[in-house]
C-alpha cells in the first residue's frame, strides 16, 4: 500500500470513533495523491493517527482505572514509561485529577545489581539470559564487573571466546556452571551488589516509595518483572503492601506473584493471541522511549541520591525530543477539541468499543503491515535486546526473524514479496504465542 492510500485508511478508521473523528489531520501532505513525504511527513503522520491516539487512550484508562481503585500515587518507570508519564502529567493538571505522577529512573540492571548477593543463583541466571548478541563483554557487563575487573577475567582466559564474539545459545548453560564455579568472579559479583545497595535503597525511599500512600507503577509490560524486583526490594525496607501495575500488555507475570495486582490493556497472559501475533513489543519499545540514557545506577551528591545514566547519542536523543514535541502537540489540540467533557465522561468515550478499535486497529496497521516509507523511517531506529540496552542495531534489519527485531518492516523494505513473508511470519508468531499461553495457564495451574 502506497503512504497516500494508508494515511486515507488512518483516517477512515479514526472516523468510526466520534471521540477521534475530528483528530485527523487535513495537512496538504494528506490531501495530495502525489507527493514527495519527506522523513519528517512520515513521523509527523504516524505519530498524529497512530502512536498519540494509542498513547492516550493507554495513559487515559490507566489514569481511570487509578481512580477506580483510589490509587494516589503513579510511578511511571524509565524509560517506556516516559512519554506516558509527560501524558499523564497533562490530564491531572487538565481535569484537577487527585492523582500524583512520578517518574522513576530504574532499569533491569540498576534494580538487579544490588540485590545479586542476595540470591547469587537468580543473579547468574540473569546474568548469563540469552538475547539477540550476546558476548563475553556483555556477560561482565551484566554482571556489573568495573572495566579493570573485566580485565582481570578476560587475563584469566575464564570463558574460551572472544570478548566481543557472539556466543551460541546453547552454551550458555556450561557459561554459568563456569561463573558459579569461579571464586574471583564470585567475589568480584559479591562486592559490587553490596556496594550499590546502599544507595538503590536510599534512592526508593527518596522517591517516596515508602510512603504511606496508595501507589501503583506504569511499564509498557511483557513479563512484569519490574514490579516482582521492586516489590521485594520494598520488602527488604519494610513495606508490606504489594505493587499494583498496570500496563500496555503481557505475555506472563513472574512465577508466585498474585495475577490480581497485574492490570493489562491491550492483551493479557491468558487470551488475545491474534492481538499478541499482530503486535510488536520490541518496536514499541524503540519508539514510546525516552531522551535519556538508561539507569546504571545511583550515586549521593550532597544530600541526593541521583540516578547514573548511560551516555545516548546525541542524533537519538534529538530524534526523541522532535516526536515528544509532536505527541504534546496532538494531546493540545486534543483538549481544545473536548474542552467541555468530564474525565469521566472522557474515560468512558476511550473505553467504547469503537474509540478503543480505532487506535487500536491503526496501531496493527503499522507495527504489522508498515508501508515502505514507514519502514524505512522507524526501521532506522535502534534497538538493543539487551539487559544492559547498550548500543544496538536497527530494528528493520537484516531479512530473517531471527536478525531483525521488526521484522515486518525488514521485510517490507528488502523483499519483493512481503505480504508472503509476512504472512509466514504471522502463522510462526501465532503458534509461538499460542504455546506461550498454553506453557504459562499449564504453570498457573500446577503452582
Amino acid at each position: 500500500m502506497n503512504q497516500y492510500r494508508r494515511i486515507k485508511e488512518y483516517h477512515r478508521q479514526l472516523s468510526q470513533s466520534v471521540l477521534l473523528a475530528g483528530m485527523t489531520q487535513t495537512e496538504e501532505w494528506g490531501k495530495r495523491r502525489e507527493y514527495a513525504y519527506t522523513d519528517e511527513d512520515i513521523l509527523g503522520m504516524t505519530i498524529d493517527n497512530v502512536l498519540a491516539p494509542a498513547l492516550n487512550g493507554f495513559v487515559v484508562w490507566v489514569l481511570h482505572q487509578a481512580l477506580e481503585k483510589h490509587i494516589e500515587r503513579l510511578y511511571f518507570l524509565a524509560r517506556d514509561g516516559y512519554f506516558m508519564y509527560r501524558t499523564a502529567r497533562e490530564y491531572v493538571r487538565a481535569y484537577s485529577l487527585p492523582i500524583e505522577c512520578r517518574y522513576l529512573y530504574c532499569s533491569r540492571y540498576s534494580v538487579r545489581i544490588p540485590a545479586y548477593y542476595l540470591d547469587e543463583e537468580k543473579a547468574l541466571s540473569y546474568i548469563t539470559l540469552g538475547g539477540l548478541d550476546v558476548t563475553v563483554k556483555k556477560i561482565y557487563q551484566r554482571a556489573g564487573m568495573k572495566e579493570e575487573q573485566r580485565e582481570i577475567l578476560y587475563k584469566e582466559a575464564l570463558l574460551p571466546y572472544d570478548k566481543n564474539r557472539q556466543i551460541p545459545r546453547r552454551e550458555f548453560g556450561q557459561i554459568r556452571d563456569k561463573l558459579r564455579k569461579h571464586e574471583l568472579f564470585m567475589k568480584f559479583m559479591r562486592e559490587n551488589s553490596r556496594r550499590a545497595l546502599p544507595a538503590y535503597e536510599q534512592y526508593l525511599s527518596q522517591e517516596g516509595l515508602m510512603d504511606k500512600v496508595k501507589l501503583a507503577l506504569v511499564d509498557s509490560g511483557w513479563v512484569g518483572s519490574m514490579q516482582k524486583e521492586l516489590e521485594q526490594s520494598l520488602q527488604r525496607l519494610g513495606r508490606l503492601d504489594s505493587l499494583t501495575g498496570f500496563y500496555w500488555g503481557l505475555y506472563e507475570i513472574p512465577v508466585g506473584m498474585d495475577r490480581s495486582f497485574y492490570h493489562t490493556y491491550f492483551f493479557s497472559p491468558e487470551g488475545e493471541i491474534r492481538e499478541k501475533t499482530v503486535f510488536n513489543n520490541c518496536l514499541f519499545e524503540t519508539i514510546f522511549t525516552a531522551p535519556h540514557g538508561m539507569a546504571l545506577g545511583y550515586q549521593k551528591y550532597g544530600e541526593k541520591i541521583e540516578p547514573v545514566l548511560s551516555v545516548m547519542q546525541a542524533e537519538r536523543a534529538e530524534k526523541i525530543c522532535v516526536m515528544e514535541k509532536r505527541f504534546a502537540a496532538w494531546q493540545k489540540r486534543f483538549f481544545k477539541q473536548y474542552p467541555g467533557k468530564s474525565f469521566d465522561e472522557l474515560a468512558k468515550s476511550y473505553g467504547q468499543r469503537q474509540t478503543f478499535k480505532a487506535a487500536t486497529k491503526n496501531l496493527v496497521l503499522f507495527m504489522h503491515h508498515p508501508t515502505k516509507e514507514e519502514a524505512q523511517v522507524f526501521g532506522e531506529m535502534e534497538f538493543t535486546d539487551d539487559v544492559l540496552e547498550v548500543k544496538g542495531n536497527k530494528i528493520a534489519t537484516g531479512i530473517s526473524m531471527r536478525q531483525s527485531a521488526w521484522y515486518e518492516g525488514s521485510t517490507t523494505i528488502c523483499s519483493k514479496y512481503p505480504e508472503f513473508n509476512i504472512a509466514l511470519c504471522t502463522a510462526y508468531k501465532f503458534l509461538l504465542y499460542r504455546r506461550k499461553k498454553w506453557r504459562y495457564m499449564r504453570r498457573e495451574y500446577i503452582t
